[in-house]
Order: C-alpha cells, then sequence, then structure tokens
C-alpha cells in the first residue's frame, strides 16, 4: 500500500513539472520544426521529451532548435505529437501547417493591439470553431468561441481583449467537431495601465475616478472614514475640511465644501 501511495505522489509531482503540448494531423512528408528555449538561471532546456503517435522520439533535446522527421511514418496518415515540457516555459511548433489537416485551411494576417485582436482565415467549414485563448498563470485559458464562417475563398475575425496588466500572450484554436485541430502563431501584448486619477479636487456629493480601483479616505488626523473599490465615491456625507485620498498605494487630498 505504501508503494502505491508513493507511486501516486510521485505521479503527481510529475503532472506538476510538466506540461504538455499537442498537434494532430497528417503527415504529408514535411518535418516539423520546434523551438526549444533555453533558461540560463537553471541550465536547463525546456523540452523533456517528444512523442509521435504515443511513442518516443529519439532526439538530442539540448539543442535550441528540435526537427522531427516521422521516421517510419507512413505518407498521408495521421499523427499526434505531444511536446512534454517545463511549466515555466514555452515550446513553439514553428510550421504547424506541416501536418495540417486540411492543407486548404491557414491563419493569415494575424493582428493584435492594445484593444483589438483580428485575423483572416482561408479554407475554414461552418462546423469549425475558433477558440481565443490566453495564457494564464502557465495554463491556457479559452476566452471565448467564434463560430467559423465557412468561406472557404477567405474570412475575417475580430475580438476585442481585456488586456491583463502587463504581459499577455494569446493564441487561436481552430477546432473541428471531430476532435480536430491547429493553432495560430502566439501573439504577445504588453499593457501598461495609466496611473488612476479623481475629479474634483473640490467636491460637494461625488468623487469620479478615471477607473474603477480600491481606495481609502481618512481624514486630517489619518482616522480611515471610508474605503471600497469602485469608480464612483460619493462623499456628501462628509463633513466640509481637507481629506486624504489613496488610489492604488498613491496619495492625494481633496477639500469637501
Amino acid at each position: 500500500m505504501k508503494r502505491i501511495l508513493l507511486f501516486l505522489l510521485v505521479l503527481t509531482s510529475l503532472s506538476v513539472l510538466a506540461q504538455e503540448t499537442a498537434l494532430t494531423g497528417v503527415f504529408k512528408g514535411h518535418s516539423l520544426y520546434i523551438q526549444n528555449p533555453y533558461n540560463k538561471d537553471s541550465g536547463e532546456f525546456c523540452i523533456n521529451e517528444i512523442y509521435v503517435n504515443e511513442k518516443s522520439v529519439n532526439l538530442n533535446l539540448k539543442l535550441s532548435a528540435l526537427k522531427v522527421n516521422f521516421e517510419r511514418v507512413e505518407l498521408f496518415s495521421p499523427v499526434a505529437v505531444k511536446v512534454i515540457h517545463k511549466v515555466y516555459c514555452f515550446p513553439k511548433i514553428v510550421n504547424p501547417e506541416a501536418v495540417l489537416y486540411h492543407s486548404s485551411f491557414k491563419f493569415d494576417s494575424l493582428f493584435l493591439n492594445d484593444s483589438l485582436l483580428t485575423w483572416h482565415s482561408k479554407g475554414d467549414r461552418r462546423n469549425g470553431v475558433f477558440k481565443i485563448e490566453r495564457l494564464d498563470d502557465e495554463y491556457w485559458e479559452t476566452l471565448t468561441r467564434i463560430r467559423a464562417k465557412g468561406y472557404f475563398d477567405g474570412a475575417q475575425y475580430v475580438y476585442f481583449p481585456e488586456h491583463k496588466a502587463e504581459g499577455n500572450i494569446y493564441r487561436i484554436k481552430y477546432e473541428l467537431p471531430n476532435g480536430r485541430y491547429l493553432y495560430s502563431e502566439e501573439m504577445e501584448h504588453f499593457q501598461f495601465p495609466d496611473d488612476v486619477s479623481f475629479s474634483p479636487k473640490e467636491v460637494e456629493d461625488v468623487i469620479t475616478l478615471s477607473q474603477k480601483a480600491p481606495y481609502i479616505i481618512t481624514n486630517e488626523y489619518g482616522k480611515e472614514i471610508m474605503k471600497g473599490n469602485a469608480k464612483i465615491i460619493p462623499v456628501g456625507m462628509l463633513r466640509p475640511g481637507e481629506y486624504n485620498i489613496e488610489i492604488e498605494g498613491e496619495s492625494d487630498t481633496f477639500t469637501k465644501l
């Protein structure tokens, strides 16, 4: 019993330390290229193991660029590629179209800025779905699903992302009902939030923040009077006088008339 518990504990530990990136498709005679990032701090490469159709591939994993040749895989037969890697890094499949099921489908003209994510696709099917995914705490979170338009000659798609502060990494997953799928290339955007301001400085009833934020209001003696997390702060009940307001760690003053 102790051995079983120890074995389960080891499996659990390994699952925490490793993550999986997968790609399914058809071998069309082309090799697959995978970027294998190197971590200078740990002295390790990102990828732990690569499997093709559930069989481990014999590759030198101490290289920054890996080439999967699909040895002993028949032409136009299905392939399932699974990349096991460390949770703190992310390998990149450079040419996923090499094993794409439908050679007529492809992502095109991907664009990302502070308020817009757009892409153009060719060959998508009407029963397909695009899933917008964002990397969140080392795991990919599905933000929304958009049904494919099914225009073989091409279609344009638009999504309005709500970025997190600082780094954001997105990708798009094109998925068919039978489980086959293809990922777009990853797109990165850095969002630097503006400082929160407030107005007016001389107020009768309401203080308005430039965006919703946590705040603390204290009197001239430093005693906390109000606190909350909002964009509109009603202060009509305060006595006339000068008060301090702290917003996201920054302090300022206002006068209640």
